[in-house]
């Protein structure tokens, strides 16, 4: 019994040591950033714009470097599907149709850890929670570090992976493919 007991002590000092160790940074990211999702149909492409002022003001996080690794917590971009424009007024209702909007209002971006491979470059894992479900990524990222920071990057994704269908038109003869490209250009202020 008291090897159970100080086993468990160890765990929590641990646990507590380690939570101590994350720093804690209010971050902005701001209006300039660039946020798109691109999708591709048998006839043509689309693409939706995020319109940041849909973002909240600010954030706080908390991370931890060690070596080469950064984790984070708290680090959630949060996107209101109303914030996506694709252009007009059919393909918008279409995409909200698609990302079930009316049950799942928001598209969530978790930052769980960045590790670098050089200072200016790394590979980001990160949740992306769609139409209540949640999935993980790894994403290369550039990075460019200055008192505004910029995170750019590309992820290509299945949208059935979400268990979500695309949507036709005209009696089956337009079809959006399965695949999108969630394209992130985003200037944070630290």
């Amino acid at each position: 019994m008291k090897k159970i007991a100080f086993v468990l002590l160890v765990l929590f000092c641990g646990a507590v040591t380690h939570a101590q160790n994350f720093q804690k940074r209010e971050i902005t990211v701001l209006p300039s950033s660039d946020l798109t999702i691109i999708g591709d149909s048998n006839i043509a492409a689309f693409q939706c714009e995020f319109d940041n002022s849909y973002l909240q003001d600010s954030q706080n996080i908390s991370y931890n470097q060690t070596g080469n690794k950064i984790e984070f917590q708290g680090a959630v971009l949060i996107l209101n599907n109303k914030g996506f424009d694709c252009g007009s007024k059919g393909i918008n209702r279409d995409f909200h149709d698609l990302l079930e909007t009316d049950d799942h209002p928001q598209i969530l971006l978790t930052l769980n850890k960045v590790v670098l491979s050089s200072p200016q470059k790394g590979m980001a894992t990160v949740g992306i929670t769609i139409a209540g479900k949640e999935k993980f990524y790894e994403v290369p990222v550039t990075i460019k570090n200055a008192a505004i920071a910029e995170f750019k990057g590309k992820l290509l994704l299945n949208i059935k992976d979400y268990g979500l269908e695309p949507p036709k038109k005209l009696f089956g003869m337009i079809v959006v493919k399965d695949v999108i490209e969630i394209k992130f250009d985003l200037l944070v202020k630290k």
